[in-house]
């Protein structure tokens, strides 16, 4: 996180415009061809349960004993039919998307 943070965070979400609601993340230790399991939300409100997602990343010749693997993953849109309810693109205001 304190690789990633300080210098990922702002110009992902300058391409991404806006992106107020927390990146999602997760960390791994392994070996060559580790599955990494990049989370996905919305980039706007980390409530809208139609973006939650994941996606399984693998590197096979990476990473050597002297690197770092990083990841990232983007979608440009939700699930197409999402049963899960809860609050919804079209719902979202605030900062947070719920006010």
């Amino acid at each position: 996180a304190a690789i990633l943070h300080p210098k990922l965070g702002a110009p992902f979400r300058d391409v991404l415009g806006k992106g107020a609601a927390l990146i999602p993340s997760s960390k791994k230790r392994g070996g060559l061809g580790v599955p990494l399991d990049i989370p996905l939300g919305h980039k706007d409100a980390a409530r809208v349960r139609s973006h939650f997602d994941g996606m399984e990343v693998r590197v096979p010749d990476a990473p050597r004993a002297d690197e770092i693997v990083v990841a990232i993953a983007v979608t440009d849109s939700g699930r197409p039919h999402p049963r899960v309810g809860g609050l919804t693109k079209d719902k979202i205001v605030g900062i947070d998307g719920v006010g």
